[in-house]
């Protein structure tokens, strides 16, 4: 080289960067210090050698090249380390590999020179820093990237433009239900179903023009997916494609969307049924005979029926007329009614619409002496609110009840006249069995003759009580035993003969039971005063509901029964006849003999409820 200023070589040595100097046969002509500290080559090694021989790894790299050209054409170069990362054997004080950038620029041919000493500087830039920060604040962008996307709720997978899968979020693994280690590097048609479209021709429909990169598809596709154990999964499909040094990525958003495709089909066969519905309600309104209107909150009609669409002049219920549109509550006064009801049932109707309530009936008569019964309820749940209104033409079923009262109280009449006969009949008897009785000179058979009369006699108290009753089916049993005990105290020459002590609830019975109840109770009373001894009979008689039982109790006291007394081989007629009549009323018969007397309980389930006559005769009508 030629003399230079001193401060010249020192101000090269001081630079924080490596200088070369080559001349046109690439020999070396300067090496600065820093490339000596850098390369651990000293200056003295390597000036006058060619560079490329004293270093023949770089002879295939883009430097040699690139000198070649700078000596050629006079051109610079640029050689940074993305594309041509170390070229040169460097390294950091801790011994790192340096990442360095090349520039490569000719010098001006020395003065009257013609080209022979044509030269190239070589500036090596360490940008090992740079490129360190960068990465870090890659890796940290790329952090705070996966931490958002592995933690979203939808599956997030990117793949190749093949279509391999190169990575997949946590969602992805559980909902899949496969392990990434098992899935990158295979095809994403692992997770898709058979019918599902082919997953690179979806990308290439995705669209350009988004922002960062991204190719992003035009609308989200439904298709089906497969998890790891087989089972069918309905995704929603988003794509965005990538590219990233140089590479093309695909990333696609895989949402399960199993529920929203459930809710919506049951959404649909919802609204499907909720119109079968209305259509099915319309048809059998409309096949109803009665008069049906649909009011909003202000009183307009917003939907009628056919029969009121096509009433007639004939039936004339209140608002007739109303078309579909029309303030009923101002139109129902054409409809003229000669029954102050029809003001009260509207005041109902205005005070339903304005402050709900209760639903309303009435019944109102009109001048053509037609009666309908009107009812109204509440709606607050439809589209419109307001009121269900309907007029039912009642006329015959009120010349129906009519008949059907005057039936009643014929069949009343004719009731009261039978039982009061049968009583008077009853008691003929047993005035007739009286007389022969006293005419009988054997004491053993008048007592039979007597027997028989106390029997009849309690017959005719049963339809005795039936004849004075405004029922016809049922006796309140506890006064009927009141009564027959009382008829046999005195029969039996009252208090100096006999005690009758009674204690009775208030039951109604069936006909069909008390009559045989009473021939029992008469029967056990008869008998604990016929076999009363020396003294005088105390008897005790209760009659009480247990729960759904009924149990009568005959208790006196007198000598007793035998220890070995059975009732259903007793040939007493009166034992004979209390076991059959408790059979008919499917009671039993418990006998308890006390040292004092003894105590028979009749026991029988509380019969079942008797319609009442008019109900009976109602029916018998109707049919």
């Amino acid at each position: 080289m030629p003399e230079q200023p001193t401060w010249a070589l020192d101000v090269l040595g001081a630079l924080d960067a490596g200088i070369l100097l080559l001349d046109r046969h690439c020999r070396v002509l300067y090496w600065n210090g820093w490339m000596e500290q850098a390369s651990t080559l000293p200056a003295r090694e390597l000036l006058g050698h060619d560079l490329f021989d004293a270093l023949p790894n770089l002879r295939e790299s883009r430097l040699h090249s690139a000198v070649r050209d700078t000596l050629a054409t006079g051109a610079p170069g640029v050689l940074s380390h993305t594309l041509n990362p170390m070229l040169f054997p460097l390294r950091l004080p801790d011994g790192r590999r340096m990442v360095h950038n090349v520039l490569i620029r000719p010098l001006p041919s020395q003065p009257n020179s013609h080209g022979g000493d044509a030269r190239c500087l070589i500036q090596v830039t360490d940008v090992t820093a740079s490129v360190n920060r960068e990465r870090v604040l890659r890796e940290q962008r790329d952090a705070r990237y996966r931490a958002i996307v592995d933690t979203a709720p939808d599956a997030i997978v990117t793949t190749d433009t093949r279509g391999m899968v190169q990575w997949m979020n946590g969602t992805a693994t559980r909902q899949f239900d496969y392990r990434p280690d098992e899935l990158i590097g295979h095809s994403v048609r692992v997770l898709l179903g058979d019918d599902a479209p082919d997953w690179i021709a979806m990308a290439e429909g995705s669209g350009p023009g988004s922002p960062c990169g991204l190719d992003m598809a035009a609308r989200p596709v439904e298709l089906s997916g497969r998890r790891r154990d087989g089972s069918a999964i309905d995704l929603e499909l988003s794509m965005a494609r990538w590219e990233s040094e140089g590479r093309s990525f695909i990333t696609g958003i895989l949402r399960d969307i199993t529920e929203r495709r459930r809710a919506r089909e049951e959404l649909r066969a919802s609204a499907l049924a909720m119109r079968q519905l209305a259509e099915q309600t319309k048809a059998t309104l409309d096949a109803l005979p009665a008069f049906i209107a649909v009011l909003d909150r202000s009183g307009h009609i917003v939907s009628v029926n056919r029969a009121w669409a096509e009433a007639g002049p004939e039936p004339s219920f209140l608002g007739q007329g109303c078309i579909v549109g029309d303030d009923y509550l101002r139109h129902c006064g054409r409809g003229e009614t000669v029954d102050p009801r029809a003001d009260t049932v509207m005041d109902g109707l205005r005070t339903l619409l304005r402050d709900g309530g209760p639903p309303v009936s009435a019944e109102y008569v009109t001048n053509s002496q037609r009666w309908f019964r009107c009812l109204a309820a509440p709606m607050p749940a439809g589209p419109f609110g307001g009121t269900v209104l309907m007029h039912i033409d009642v006329t015959e079923i009120k010349s129906m009840e009519a008949a059907l009262r005057k039936l009643v109280g014929q069949k009343s009449t004719l009731l009261r006249e039978v039982n009061h006969r049968v009583k008077n009949s009853l008691q003929l008897v047993s005035s007739l069995l009286t007389l022969q009785t006293l005419s009988l000179p054997d004491e053993r058979v008048r007592v039979h003759f007597q027997d028989a009369r106390s029997r009849i006699e309690a017959i005719a108290r049963v339809h005795n009580r039936l004849y004075q009753a405004d029922q016809f089916q049922t006796i309140e049993f506890g006064t009927y035993l009141n009564e027959l005990c009382e008829d046999l105290a005195r029969a039996s020459g009252g208090g100096d003969m006999c005690d009758i002590a009674v204690r009775s609830e208030v039951v109604d019975l069936p006909i069909d039971h008390a009559a045989p109840l009473g021939l029992i109770a008469n029967e056990l009373i008869t008998n604990a005063v016929k076999h009363r001894g020396d003294a005088p009979a105390k008897v005790t008689v209760t009659f009480r509901r247990e729960g759904d039982r009924l149990a009568l109790t005959v208790a006196d006291r007198g000598p007793g029964l035998p220890a070995n007394f059975d009732i259903r081989k007793s040939r007493s007629l009166g034992m004979r006849l209390v076991s059959s009549l408790a059979g008919q009323i499917r009671a039993s018969v418990d006998i308890d003999a006390t040292p004092k007397g003894t105590v028979f309980r009749i026991e029988l389930p509380v019969p079942d409820a008797v319609p009442l006559l008019e109900s009976s005769a109602a029916e018998e009508f109707g049919g």
